[in-house]
């Protein structure tokens, strides 16, 4: 039996390879079409999910320490994908109230607490300040199946900021860059992860790390950031990288363990009136200043250069594929 192709039939199977089907004899996979991906996230210790109820143990020097989680909210911005050639996959993110575009860029809001339950209820600490939404992912539509690595910053991008403050009032900025800002004098603040914290005598304290972008105004009255230069000088947004990504199965985890690995928790203790220091007691303090102790080993460990505020995504130890 004769089964060459008759010339209609070769030039129909050219047509359909041409639009992405299998072939006449092929076994070509059609070409995936976007889809709904979801970047999701959350705060991890020692390999497990935790959140607003649990009593984490084994922190401090001698792992006497306990804390609990009263807030973890970070910006996240210039997400990227590729595919295993290294090459970009294209991607949109959603638009909704946690996820803000310009032409200055995009960036998203993570909230992984709220502010109603166990640990983070406003009494937990002395200075709680969470808010009860949450956003644990960041959603939008892309060739979900062919990306196998992603990479991303933790923080607002200067132009973002440097446009925000210069049009809006703090209160008037679009959501969600009304919150986590220093002030509209010093810009933003680009991670809050704020903590109670109990050591092994039944002391208690609060452990308050902030990372931001520091030197982004004159030492002056009234001179908004960025409001006569481009970029802070220590912008102090920490990069990541994860390879072997799977959308549709992996989680990129925060690893608390690790954030605050190396601290002795202990940290000053303030008048809650004048805000003078009047003495010590356990705690964790980093509002990203090279003169507070406990920042330089935080800023390490999030891949962070104290001196220079430039990020290296290969020395990051806290972010974690799950």
């Amino acid at each position: 039996m004769d089964v060459r192709m008759r010339p209609s039939q070769s030039l129909l199977c050219i047509i359909l390879a041409f639009l992405g089907s299998a072939g006449c004899g092929s076994t070509k996979e059609p070409l995936e079409k976007p889809s709904a991906f979801e970047l999701r996230f959350a705060a991890v210790v020692d390999g497990h999910e935790v959140g607003c109820n649990d009593d984490l143990t084994g922190f401090g020097p001698s792992g006497g320490h306990r804390i609990g989680l009263n807030d973890l909210r970070f910006y996240v911005s210039n997400l990227k994908f590729k595919d295993r050639h290294g090459r970009d996959v294209d991607l949109t993110l959603d638009k909704n109230e946690f996820q803000h575009f310009s032409s200055e860029g995009s960036v998203a809001l993570v909230d992984l607490t709220g502010n109603t339950e166990g640990n983070c209820s406003p009494t937990s600490v002395a200075y709680a300040e969470g808010t009860g939404r949450t956003h644990l992912s960041v959603t939008g539509r892309t060739l979900t199946r062919t990306v196998t690595s992603v990479s991303f910053d933790i923080g607002v991008p200067q132009p973002v900021m440097k446009k925000t403050i210069a049009t809006n009032t703090p209160e008037g900025a679009p959501s969600p860059l009304n919150e986590m800002y220093w002030n509209w004098n010093t810009g933003y603040r680009h991670l809050v992860l704020n903590f109670s914290v109990r050591d092994a005598s039944g002391g208690t304290g609060a452990g308050y790390l902030h990372i931001g972008s520091r030197d982004c105004a004159p030492t002056m009255d009234g001179v908004k950031a960025l409001g006569d230069r481009d970029s802070c000088t220590f912008i102090n947004t920490p990069s990541v990288a994860m390879a072997a990504f799977d959308l549709e199965s992996n989680t990129i985890g925060l690893d608390i363990r690790k954030v605050l690995d190396g601290i002795d928790f202990v940290s000053p203790v303030y008048d809650p009136i004048t805000f003078a220091p009047i003495g010590q007691g356990p705690g964790v303090e980093c509002h990203s200043s090279p003169m507070q102790p406990d920042c330089a080993p935080i800023f390490g460990h999030f891949g962070l250069e104290m001196d220079t505020g430039k990020a290296n995504p290969s020395t990051d130890i806290v972010f974690i594929k799950m």
